[in-house]
């Protein structure tokens, strides 16, 4: 039972997540991907590229960090299109992320919005993006796969276990805001 409890709860929030919607069918406003985890960048910068949206934010990147160091093809593309893309650098967390995507989204006027992450993240941070955009924006997300490998079904594991239980802190958290 003791098991049971410890278990379940983390795991409500992957499951009820899987009901969130993807990309829509046509394009957004803006793409948010939240850097801090493995092909994020990639998946966000082929989504704009295949345009998914006309503008791409990535979120948290640091302060001094250029464009071409983050987006390799960068140099490749046009400058018009280069002004499309934004670096965030101030937000450290999902919750400054919401933040820094709400900005985002008061200046550009932005209806609807795709955010780009870690599947195993997709849960918090929508909670997260949900309770911070304004209420008439439609999120939608592409859920980032991580690479396999030694030792992939324990990270799977882990991951969703902590990410579970961050999801139940953040729901209380936010109650309260």
């Amino acid at each position: 039972m003791l098991l049971v409890l410890l278990v379940l709860p983390p795991a409500i929030p992957h499951l009820l997540s899987l009901r969130d919607p993807g990309p829509p069918a046509r394009p957004a406003d803006a793409i948010f991907v939240l850097s801090g985890g493995e092909g994020r960048i990639q998946e966000g910068y082929r989504a704009w590229t295949g345009g998914a949206a006309r503008e791409l934010y990535i979120l948290g990147a640091g302060r001094t960090v250029p464009i071409s160091r983050i987006v390799p093809e960068a140099s490749k593309i046009s400058a018009e299109a280069l002004s499309r893309v934004h670096v965030e650098g101030w937000s450290e967390n999902t919750l400054e992320n919401a933040f820094s995507a709400k900005s985002a989204v008061g200046k550009g006027k932005y209806s609807s919005v795709i955010l780009v992450t870690s599947d195993y993240h997709i849960p918090r941070a929508v909670l997260a993006f949900r309770k911070v955009l304004p209420p008439g924006v439609s999120l939608s997300a592409i859920r980032v796969r991580p690479e396999g490998g030694p030792g992939a079904s324990w990270r799977w594991a882990r991951q969703r276990f902590l990410e579970g239980w961050k999801y139940w802190g953040y729901r209380i958290l936010l109650r309260w805001e």
